[in-house]
């Protein structure tokens, strides 16, 4: 498994993120960026769930994934991909991966994430449950599964625990919406401040999958809308 670097790093390269590198040769690339617009396709990115109990309690976790615009939410009129689920033992990962290729083979990139997606965690009930919802993102060499061990679905990467990051994943932030609001907030969360470098290694074809996704340890149903992932590689 790839390592989480977690030096103090601040990238020049914001305005990167409205750019679309996919049809460039990466590989005579020192740097560039990878945008997905949501509303626009689903970019072939995939959905997966994780920390939760195989077999016939898993109905009770209510997962759900769709790429929809059938939200009565104003702020969601356009397409976005949809998780869902029901937090009832307080450790549910809910997350989306895509495969990137064509890179250089075998070699080390910083990767800088900017995420944006809708949710509406009330701080009222953040406080009254004692949990949080902390998003986090990252990339491996190998696909991003949820595997069954022992009757229990864990990831086969190392995502860390709720708020503390893993040596695949890096902790985002929480996406606490503002105080007293009761509908969705659009928010945006990247790791382009000090102490947030993230770096990981490409494998022998040039491939790493990007992965996505929410560690709560807040009880009660989650439902998020990702609208948008920026994504700016630069080799290290």
């Amino acid at each position: 498994m790839m390592k989480l670097c977690k030096k103090a790093l601040w990238l020049p390269v914001l305005g990167l993120f409205s750019a679309c590198a996919v049809d460039e040769d990466k590989t005579a690339l020192l740097i560039f960026s990878e945008s997905y617009d949501f509303s626009e396709s689903d970019h072939d990115w995939k959905h997966g769930f994780a920390e939760y109990p195989a077999g016939p309690d898993s109905a009770l976790f209510e997962l759900q994934y769709a790429y929809t615009d059938q939200v009565t939410e104003p702020l969601l009129t356009k397409k976005s991909m949809m998780l869902s689920g029901k937090n009832l033992n307080r450790d549910l990962f809910m997350f989306l991966k895509k495969k990137i290729n064509g890179l250089i083979p075998n070699t080390e990139y910083t990767i800088t994430f900017n995420v944006e997606l809708a949710s509406k965690c009330n701080p009222l009930a953040v406080s009254s449950n004692s949990g949080a919802v902390h998003l986090k993102a990252g990339a491996v060499d190998e696909e991003p599964l949820s595997v069954n061990v022992g009757g229990y679905y864990v990831m086969n990467l190392d995502k860390g625990d709720d708020g503390v990051p893993g040596h695949d994943l890096i902790n985002l932030g929480d996406i606490i919406t503002p105080e007293n609001n009761t509908g969705y907030v659009l928010q945006s969360r990247n790791n382009t401040m000090a102490n947030s470098r993230y770096t990981a290694r490409t494998d022998s074809h040039g491939e790493l999958w990007l992965v996505i996704g929410t560690d709560s340890d807040l009880e009660g149903k989650t439902t998020l809308f990702y609208t948008r992932v920026n994504v700016v590689f630069s080799v290290s």
